[in-house]
């Protein structure tokens, strides 16, 4: 039957796939600057500029690692 699945019920399908896209809260990281190092060299005409950027990121904890937590402890109770 899916071969007979009209113009009109792809283009819904499609269009709500959009929406739920739009709709999705995004991941985000938290990202902190710890240090900043900057080093340069001049040889005639040529810079060599060197910089090393420590950063913290924390990453938001997924979905589906605290629903499992919550599945397990209520089949155990």
């Amino acid at each position: 039957m899916s071969s007979n699945i009209g113009v009109m019920r792809s283009l819904g399908q499609a269009v709500g796939i959009v929406v739920n896209a739009i709709r999705a809260p995004v991941k985000r990281e938290k990202v902190v600057e710890v240090s900043r190092v900057s080093q340069s060299q001049q040889h005639d005409d040529v810079t060599l500029r060197r910089t090393v950027v420590e950063e913290i990121i924390w990453k938001e904890p997924s979905h589906s690692a605290t629903g499992s937590s919550d599945s397990h402890s209520s089949q155990t109770a």
